[in-house]
């Protein structure tokens, strides 16, 4: 199938990816878990350009823990319990 939507305020899911910089797995990723409203048309899902746009606006930017920048990278969680008047770790 072609990877264009008839209509120029509807992206496919890959047209939506390339306009947001995300992979499509991403965004298809985004869509299953009601993050991201999206419409089947047969095999393929569409997304409005208004909904690619309010995406962009509520998503963009923020970092993951995985993101160098996130305050968190690289750190690994306290995990487990401590024994009985065992001081917390210093950070």
């Amino acid at each position: 199938m072609s990877d264009t939507a008839p209509d120029p305020d509807i992206f496919t899911v890959s047209q939506a990816a390339a306009r947001l910089g995300l992979h499509r797995t991403t965004l298809l990723r985004q869509i299953t878990r009601g993050v991201l409203h999206a419409k089947r048309l047969g095999s393929v899902w569409v997304i409005s350009a208004a909904e690619v746009e309010r995406y962009r606006h509520t998503h963009q930017g923020k970092q993951g823990v995985a993101s160098p920048g996130h305050p968190l990278h690289g750190r690994r969680g306290g995990g487990g319990r401590r024994k009985k008047g065992e001081p917390a770790p210093d950070e």
